[in-house]
């Protein structure tokens, strides 16, 4: 019989740094959906002041280019029949700025490897929790039929914990129509949401999903999908996660509507892209919570609130800024 120690031993545990510290945090908070919030919020704080540096970046930039305007403008109207003269006469006087414009494509590209960063720790994360709770039973029914008394059915079942999240039945399964419970596919699948889970390797348990999860599957998921009520969770994390990314994106988009270089072709061609890019990202965003874990689409959720409420309130003290400025001008 393989001994308790030796069978948890063979659980992968936490590498990634990200995974590691949400531990740290669950271990002294207790509810992993409260522990998510608090972990977004710590780590948004962390990342303000490169947050505050990109604002400061791409506010500079945009007066730069105001002040270039009249006389990119008088460009124009000089060479508007020797465009190739115009492209350099214009290039010279915007020397200089391209820093400007790094600066205000930055956010977007910072943005995304955080989001790729913690998405690979809360993945880790919840994919050791998962193997936890299956190792664990998988102990449990080997001592077990060791000593000659198998477990029921219902035993097992009521082994397999499941951490609830408000309306979520469970937290590390997405707020979606998903079964509350994993299928083996979700478990073991290395696809698009699906936890990537090693079993354990104990010879003498015979199909090891149907005794080891099996019961508690059946106790928890549902047999139709019309049926709401066994749902995990009912969208609404994925809903409000696309509509604040949208709201923090416009806000952030603001505040670079006037940073762009170049001739009018190619900063109207720049707005679109951006434009692009404000939608574009939610709803990447959107998709990836409707696949994985309620987690992950809390914390897209908190960070988004806490980006739109940043873009606001520095949207207005920095308009409150510049009508002083102009008074005082005046």
């Amino acid at each position: 019989m393989m001994d308790f120690l030796s069978l948890l031993s063979a659980i992968p545990e936490h590498t990634n740094f990200i995974a590691k510290f949400i531990e740290i945090l669950h271990s002294g908070i207790g509810n992993f959906g409260v522990t998510v919030i608090v972990f977004t919020l710590i780590f948004k704080f962390a990342l303000l002041p490169l947050d505050v540096w990109q604002k400061f970046s791409m506010r500079k930039q945009s007066k730069n280019m105001e002040r270039l305007r009249p006389q990119l403008e008088k460009l124009e109207k000089q060479y508007a029949n020797k465009p190739d003269i115009l492209k350099q006469k214009q290039a010279e006087l915007q020397r200089g700025q391209m820093g400007g414009m790094f600066g205000s494509c930055l956010p977007m590209i910072v943005t995304m490897v955080v989001f790729f960063v913690v998405l690979n720790g809360f993945n880790e994360y919840i994919r050791v929790e998962n193997e936890k709770i299956v190792y664990t039973i998988a102990e449990a029914y080997n001592n077990a039929i060791a000593m000659g008394k198998p477990l029921s059915a219902d035993a097992i079942a009521n082994m397999y914990h499941v951490e609830s999240f408000l309306w979520i039945k469970n937290i590390y399964m997405p707020d979606t129509w998903s079964a509350v419970i994993p299928t083996m596919e979700q478990y073991v699948g290395s696809g698009m949401g699906a936890l990537n889970a090693t079993r354990p390797d104990i010879a003498n348990i015979p199909n090891w999903y149907e005794t080891l999860i099996g019961p508690a599957a059946a106790a928890n998921n549902g047999t139709s999908f019309w049926k709401i009520a066994n749902w995990n969770g009912y969208l609404i994390l994925p809903i409000l996660s696309i509509v604040t990314s949208i709201l923090s994106a416009k806000l952030l988009g603001a505040s670079q509507a006037n940073t762009a270089v170049g001739t009018k072709e190619q900063q109207k061609s720049a707005q679109k892209t951006q434009k692009f890019m404000n939608y574009l990202m939610p709803l990447m965003f959107g998709v990836f919570s409707l696949f994985y874990s309620s987690a992950f689409a809390l914390y897209i959720f908190i960070s988004s609130l806490f980006s739109t409420i940043f873009n606001l309130i520095f949207n207005l003290i920095s308009k409150s800024v510049d009508k002083k400025k102009a008074e005082i001008v005046a």
